[in-house]
């Protein structure tokens, strides 16, 4: 059985195999820094060609045409979004569906309830059944 440590020193007592001597470290003082990026500005061209500080040729010979293209039907998508309204017939009707005044819905259980003699019938005999089988069931 072949067992890498990856660089780590390891204390395995299950193998049988003898303990790693760990190397001593220096005492060195780590301090907390900050780490700069490599590859510097990657994008920004293309993010100044979007801001509209760039004019499009100079970005797509940068950036790469696709990148430029792509943008371009994005910002235009975007555009013919933004101008969409709701049709007229749709918007009335929508404003129709509306209470006349604010909080004058009433929620369906503060509703009063009419009952129909046939429906107050049939509700009982339903009850009645339902004791019924109820009873049947614990029999």
């Amino acid at each position: 059985m072949m067992l890498d440590d990856a660089g780590f020193d390891r204390n395995d007592k299950v193998t049988g195999r003898e303990p790693v001597q760990r190397k001593e470290k220096t005492n060195e003082q780590l301090y907390d820094r900050e780490v700069p990026l490599n590859g510097g500005p990657t994008h920004s061209l293309l993010h100044e060609w979007l801001d509209g500080e760039v004019d499009a040729m100079r970005a797509s010979e940068v950036e790469g045409k696709s990148k430029v293209e792509l943008w371009t039907r994005i910002n235009a998508e975007s555009e013919m979004l933004r101008r969409r309204v709701t049709p007229v017939g749709v918007q009335q009707r929508i404003m129709a569906s509306l209470p006349d005044t604010p909080g004058t819905a009433t929620s369906w259980w503060k509703n009063q309830l009419t009952l129909t003699p046939v429906s107050a019938i049939v509700i009982g005999v339903a009850l009645l059944a339902i004791g019924a089988l109820v009873v049947q069931i614990l029999r």
